[in-house]
């Protein structure tokens, strides 16, 4: 024992070997995050969700789309057949176009393609004489009906065209217009009014252009023009009476409407060449010099004004003339002012206001002599106010006349 003691001392006081290595025992467990599976399946069944409708929804539009054609193209079919056949029966009831819409019937119904569990029928040629019997009593209808039936279905009466399909020979057609003719129980006077094959009794329209005259314009363009002035839209009102203006430059009234409009706001050299090009082509319009001279006389323009009246000054207008007394006075033209007084005293002789007004411009002027008589003769005038009267005179007693 005691060398087995020994021996097991010399061993643990030996050092440790360098290249000896101490294995211990390790477990390398992967842990994974039960966060991180349930994110990337749900992503996964969310993705075969989404390519899955896409698909189903790709092939259910297309399934409509190709189910729309098919029944476009049926009632299309349908229409133009029920189309040719109601205007076929209703508005041409004859015995050929009957018999001709049967036999294309019959011969639709046979051409149709056979099922494998069903026959085909074959319409006998017996169904054509009921039909026939029937047509030989519409044809009965007078001329009122037929167009009321042409009429109320809007379709033009047009003959079936058989085109090698009818089962009716010529022969049998003449055979049917004899017995029509001699069984329909209208005169011959009258038979050139029921419908026919050959004839067309629907209503026609026929639209044509007219091009319209320049008053006729002008009178469109000017009730636009009113309707947009009470919208109070006045750039398109002003653009209406222009083109007035260009297709009837004689509207005096038409030109006086724009040129209010460019005066309100304030274009006021483009309202007095409006009036300007009214006046050179109707010199005799008291109405558009007038309006110029206003707008003159706005601008201070006193004897471009007042050349504007004067052409006009033997014209025997109250309003004209007091204008054109005032304007001269402005204008410090007073000779022109007194003709003006004179005509107004010529056209209202009873009116004492216009010899006071001839006076005052007398005594302006220190011819106090024609002042004094205008005054005297402004007196023996019963229009006048206390006032006036007053001064009447106040101004004989200053004068000394």
């Amino acid at each position: 024992m005691s060398v087995i003691n020994q021996m097991l001392k010399d061993l643990e006081k030996r050092p440790p070997e360098s290249n000896s290595k101490s294995v211990q025992p390790s477990n390398n467990l992967l842990v994974y995050s039960p966060i991180k599976i349930a994110i990337i399946s749900g992503f996964c069944v969310f993705l075969i969700c989404f390519i899955s409708f896409y698909v189903w929804q790709l092939v259910s539009e297309n399934n409509a789309l190709k189910a729309d054609r098919a029944s476009y193209k049926i009632s299309k079919q349908a229409s133009a057949q029920v189309m040719n056949r109601v205007a076929t029966a209703e508005v041409n009831p004859t015995k050929e176009s009957i018999a001709d819409q049967v036999s294309i019937e019959s011969h639709d119904q046979i051409t149709q393609p056979v099922r494998p569990d069903k026959k085909a029928k074959v319409i006998a040629p017996k169904a054509l004489g009921p039909l026939v019997t029937t047509a030989s009593n519409d044809t009965n209808l007078n001329n009122s009906q037929h167009k009321k039936i042409a009429i109320d279905s809007g379709v033009k009466a047009t003959p079936v065209v058989s085109n090698k399909v009818s089962q009716v020979t010529p022969v049998e057609k003449k055979k049917l217009a004899a017995d029509k003719h001699n069984h329909s129980g209208v005169s011959s006077d009258h038979n050139h009014d029921v419908a026919t094959p050959g004839k067309d009794f629907s209503n026609k329209m026929s639209v044509s252009r007219r091009q319209l005259s320049a008053d006729e314009l002008a009178d469109q363009k000017l009730a636009l023009a009113e309707k947009a002035l009470a919208a109070k839209q006045i750039n398109k009102a002003e653009k209406l009476l222009e083109d007035v203006v260009i297709l009837k430059p004689s509207d005096s009234q038409t030109r006086k409407k724009l040129a209010a409009l460019w005066f309100g706001r304030q274009a006021y050299q483009d309202a007095i060449n409006i009036l300007s090009q009214g006046i050179a082509l109707n010199g005799q319009d008291s109405s558009l010099r007038e309006m110029k001279a206003r707008i003159l006389i706005k601008l201070g323009k006193f004897t471009a004004a007042l050349k504007t009246l004067k052409p006009l000054a033997n014209l025997e207008n109250e309003q004209y003339q007091v204008m054109l007394a005032n304007t001269a006075q402005q204008a410090q033209k007073n000779k022109v002012a007194v003709e003006a007084y004179n005509m107004l005293i010529v056209m209202q002789p009873d009116q004492g206001r216009w010899q006071l007004g001839l006076a005052v411009l007398y005594d302006k002027n220190s011819q106090f002599t024609l002042a004094s008589s205008a005054y005297k003769k402004a007196l023996t005038k019963n229009d006048l106010s206390r006032s006036s009267e007053n001064f009447i005179k106040q101004r004989i007693e200053v004068i000394g006349q």
